[in-house]
């Protein structure tokens, strides 16, 4: 699976245009740039099908109204995350004030183990809160091997932070755990910084090697 991977935003979040088959893709995070996400995608030979939030910050959703419109792609997000869709300061856009807000509407509303099908891909929805109360990881196999897009809950040898608006350090451990219950060595896609896979991070994060 070519997996594309585009850094954008002030705060160089990773926005993931995911192939699903038939010439079609999910998009997960789109960030802030939809023009380029769509010119992207298109010049892959690639339509858009589903705009997935991993959670409603501002720097992984800026793009997501702009995609909607152009291709009509629902937006999936944790129902928690909702709220932040709509409002600047819950979302974070004073990151970066140069930015403006963008609001957009969910279309789908997410819970723990649903399932998201697209062409013959399938992601399954991990609630992991604690970066905000709705973030999730979505996992899928394809190619023989297991993916897990970590959004803010994750990164390679660290974790998102927890000390903004609806996030708890206390409930982001326990979603750490869960993660290391995981037995798949997953290839980890994050919101943020470089790819990784869920056994070295289990052995070498400071957040997550105590628990393994």
């Amino acid at each position: 699976m070519n997996i594309i991977r585009l850094t954008l935003s002030p705060l160089a979040t990773n926005c993931y245009i995911v192939p699903t088959g038939s010439n079609e893709a999910v998009v997960i995070d789109p960030a802030d740039d939809g023009e380029t996400i769509m010119e992207t995608a298109k010049k892959a030979g690639l339509a858009i099908k589903k705009i997935l939030l991993t959670h409603g910050h501002f720097d992984h959703t800026g793009g997501a109204a702009y995609i909607k419109e152009q291709t009509g792609a629902p937006i999936y997000i944790h129902s928690a995350d909702v709220e932040l869709l709509s409002d600047p300061e819950k979302s974070l856009s004073f990151f970066a004030p140069g930015k403006p807000f963008v609001v957009c509407e969910a279309d789908v509303l997410l819970k723990d183990g649903d399932t998201i099908t697209q062409g013959g891909t399938e992601f399954r929805v991990l609630c992991t809160p604690g970066h905000t109360a709705g973030s999730v990881c979505f996992l899928c196999s394809a190619d023989g091997s297991d993916l897990m897009f970590s959004g803010d809950t994750l990164f390679r040898d660290s974790i998102g932070r927890s000390d903004t608006y609806s996030g708890d350090q206390t409930v982001l451990f326990g979603s750490l755990e869960k993660l290391s219950a995981l037995d798949r060595n997953y290839t980890v896609y994050p919101g943020h910084g470089e790819m990784t896979d869920l056994f070295t991070e289990k052995r070498f994060n400071p957040f997550l090697s105590g628990l393994f």
